[in-house]
Order: structure tokens, then sequence, then C-alpha cells
């Protein structure tokens, strides 16, 4: 059974409300790259990939925001009627948000690589590390395997019927990791020539970890901590300071729903803490009914489970 989604990724842009995609059972991840700086809606999902990672430079890390479970079919693909079913060949697509274009290698701009974006190419470290967890959990949890096609080629070379590009057998008999320049139907080069070499060492050795962690040590599970009591509702809102707000953004940062922060959590109430409250509870459908951005005991003791 496909596990459907990556443990701390935000529902924030969740869009299987509006699109449902095809059931499927993974067996291959397909790298993107976004070719800019940002997060972006996808034409509001029509476009969407399974998941965007997006660099967080301040805390050296990929930030996680899933857009469909990885049991459904995305759509950054081109898949024709009656062609191969590119999007549908039980493939989960990932957007790096960044650029695979040489003209970028340095700056875009006024913004500098490595410092403001990611030319994925030449990934610092700690992306393809956070990337390499990525793809060892989809490896241990959904058995997609640790291999990937010989040809990546640097864009533009990787634009249009490169080499590169799969034939409808091939793609069809692939299972691994690939990316946008491999697929049939398609034309886009991305990710360019990224590490893939030093990429699938790194999932590979993360990968033995996870499998042991899983396998070896005490079998007793941990008792998982108690949520702390629900303060009450009359702790939150305009006006309102207390430790108790500050607590709420912690576990909001903490459970991937904190994109409205630009500093903090902190003990004064404000508009941010009301919106990601508010995200939180629209990506959960026990809460989707009472979605006022005010936490109340349900939607506390979700929060902390």
């Amino acid at each position: 059974m496909t596990t459907t989604y990556y443990p701390g990724a935000s529902r924030a842009y969740d869009f299987s409300g509006s699109y449902k995609g095809d059931l499927m059972d993974p067996d291959k991840v397909l790298l993107h790259t976004t070719e800019g700086t940002t997060l972006v809606d996808y034409s509001k999902g029509a476009v969407a990939p399974n998941i965007t990672a997006k660099p967080n430079f301040d805390k050296k890390r990929l930030d996680w925001y899933q857009h469909y479970a990885f049991d459904r079919s995305a759509r950054a693909l081109v898949n024709k009627a009656g062609g191969v079913e590119t999007n549908t060949d039980d493939v989960v697509q990932v957007e790096l948000v960044g650029t695979c274009d040489a003209a970028h290698r340095k700056t875009w701009g006024k913004l500098q690589a490595g410092v403001h974006y990611i030319y994925w190419p030449d990934a610092p470290d700690w992306a393809l590390d956070d990337l390499a967890d990525f793809l060892a959990w989809q490896n241990v949890k959904n058995g997609v395997p640790l291999k990937a096609p010989g040809e990546w080629l640097p864009y533009p070379a990787s634009y249009g019927n490169s080499k590169a590009r799969m034939t409808f057998a091939e793609w069809r008999g692939f299972s691994g990791v690939c990316g946008h320049q491999h697929p049939p139907e398609n034309v886009h080069g991305d990710p360019g020539d990224i590490d893939i070499t030093t990429l699938l060492a790194k999932a590979k050795s993360k990968a033995a970890a996870l499998k042991g962690s899983s396998t070896g040590g005490s079998t007793t599970k941990p008792t998982p901590k108690p949520a702390p009591p629900f303060p009450g509702a009359d702790k939150f809102g305009p006006g309102k300071s207390n430790a108790s707000i500050t607590l709420l953004g912690q576990q909001l940062v903490r459970k991937g729903y904190g994109k409205h922060y630009t500093s903090g959590p902190g003990p004064k109430w404000g508009e941010a803490d009301r919106l990601n409250v508010r995200d939180f509870q629209l990506a959960h459908k026990e809460l989707a009914g009472d979605a006022d951005g005010i936490p109340g005991p349900k939607t506390w003791k979700l929060l902390f489970s």
C-alpha cells in the first residue's frame, strides 16, 4: 500500500479537492525545476506536481509543499489523449524551486545563485541531502528503485527530442528516478545535468539507515507525548498576548503551516497566526467546516497529535 504523504510537508497548497487524479502505485520519481525563485500556484493546481521543494536558505533545508497524494497522478507533464499516459504512469512528480538554465548559473538579475535561488546542477550539499532524504523515503516506503537513466544532459541540450528522451516502451518499462528531460510526449529539459550520481549515492546511504532503524533496536514503540492542555479559546484572537500563542505558532511551524510568519512566532496574536491556523484547519477535513483561524479544542488536539 502506498504511503501517501511526506512527513512534515505543508498541505497549504493541497489541490486534491479540485483535481482527483488517477489512482497509482508509484514506481518512479520524476524531477522538474520550476525555472523560478518562488512558490507558484500551478494555475490553481491544473498543472501541479505531487510535491514542491522550496529552498530555505536561512535554515539550509528544503521546505516541502504537497499538492497531491502519492497514490494519485499529478498534472505537470504533457499527457496526450490516447498516448503513453505520462502523468498517470505511476510517477511521483517533484518540482524543485530554482533553475537548470546555465544562463543563471551565477546570477539571475540582482539575485545570486546559492544565496537567493538554486542552480540545481550546482546544488549545495544541504539541498542534495534533503532531496536524497525524500528519494530514500520513497524507496523505503513506496518501493521506488534508486536507479536512474544514463543520460542527464545539460540544458538546453536536454530540450526537445534529445538522446535522453525515452521511447514509449522505455518509459513504460522504467522504474527509478528520472527528470522532465526523459518522458516521451514532452520537450522540456529540466532538471538539466543535476548531479544524479551523488544524489543517488546519498539516497542509497540514507535508505539503508532508514531500513536499519525500522528493523533494528527495540521493538517497543515510544509512548507519544500527550498534547498540552487546551488553554481556552479566550487565549487567542486580536489583542491577546501570552505564552500559549507562542506555543501554537511553534507547533504550526513544526507541522509545516508557518508560511505567513515573517518573524516569530511570538506571544502577540497577529494576522499571520490566524492565517496559519486557517491553513491547518482547511487541510484537515474534520476541521474545514470551522476554518475561522481561531484554534478550538479539536484544532488544538489535532495540531499537537
